[in-house]
């Protein structure tokens, strides 16, 4: 009977130092979790929990904290490239909206001269010469203005699309013919190949006709020194594609890549915003369509619009 006592005894004697460690490692690992979160706000590291331990519940609470850190440091990721994509923003701005501001305020100062004192702007033809490049200029930055708002709303996810049932084939046509002066003053030769049976597509119409116009402006501005503008409409199974061609400078290999970056212009003059391609871009993605460019420099460039067709061709808008 002794016996048994003194094993029980001993075995007890054993569980509760087995146990009284037991809760020591489990203190000493909660502590260490502890001091890891209150370092964090202070670290500019992205650092995780790492402990090797026996314990179950140490472990989940670990790999829990783990995750929520990962899905922390991945919004602090996402919230400093907003902050440095903000930044650029602002600077880009105040670039874009400095230089016509200035002209703006330049032509305005000789018109305020002309109407006290005799000059070269006196006469009725020089106000107005002067008031047609004011306006120009202003439409300019409304143009600017309206792009960088475009593009904000595109990548904050603020711009809800209306895909629907197009006609193509006559957006097409429309787009041209909305050119016509501008293209006719420029002296263009200008190629047409539609297809005589309407295309169809899923899209929606302001995006669609925003990244055609943005496509047409981008080949008439650089591509003008070649006086050409192609525009082909194709149906390829289950796909349409618009293809508009000029042959003006064309666009370097290096830059390829780079060409639908926002504020990226490949010009020598480095003249434009540059959002004009990367607001197409992003529209097609939105849409499930795409833009491809293929450049020969001093030859030609091609952008290709390729979007999914509607399944039934019955009818269109």
């Amino acid at each position: 009977m002794k016996v048994c006592i003194v094993i029980l005894l001993a075995a007890f004697i054993v569980l509760y130092f087995m146990e009284h460690a037991r809760y020591k490692s489990l203190n000493r690992e909660l502590f260490y979790i502890s001091e890891c979160l209150n370092h964090l706000p202070n670290s500019a590291e992205n650092r995780l929990i790492r402990i090797p331990s026996d314990h179950a519940c140490v472990k989940a609470l670990a790999a829990n904290l783990n995750r929520f850190l990962q899905s922390l440091y991945h919004q602090k990721a996402g919230y400093i490239k907003k902050g440095q994509a903000m930044e650029r923003v602002f600077t880009n701005i105040s670039h874009d909206l400095r230089t016509p501001l200035t002209v703006l305020k330049g032509y305005s100062e000789l018109l305020c001269r002309s109407n006290n004192a005799s000059g070269a702007y006196e006469s009725d033809r020089g106000k107005k010469e002067i008031l047609f490049k004011i306006d120009k200029k202003a439409d300019e930055l409304v143009a600017v203005i309206d792009a960088y708002f475009t593009l904000s709303k595109l990548e904050s996810g603020d711009m809800r699309l209306e895909i629907q049932k197009l006609n193509l084939s006559k957006l097409c046509h429309e787009l041209l013919l909305s050119y016509y002066n501008v293209l006719e003053q420029k002296q263009f030769h200008v190629d047409i190949q539609i297809e005589e049976e309407p295309v169809y597509v899923n899209a929606d119409p302001d995006a669609l006709e925003r990244i055609l116009k943005n496509l047409t402006d981008n080949a008439i501005k650089y591509g003008g020194s070649g006086n050409y503008l192609a525009l082909r409409l194709a149906k390829k199974e289950s796909f349409a594609e618009v293809e508009l061609e000029d042959h003006g400078q064309g666009i370097l290999k290096e830059d390829l890549e780079r060409i639908f970056i926002r504020n990226y212009t490949a010009s020598e003059d480095h003249s434009g915003s540059g959002l004009g391609l990367a607001i197409a871009k992003s529209l097609a993605e939105q849409m499930g369509a795409d833009i491809h460019v293929f450049s020969e420099p001093k030859k030609k460039t091609i952008f290709t619009l390729r979007l999914k067709c509607c399944s039934d061709f019955a009818s269109g808008s």
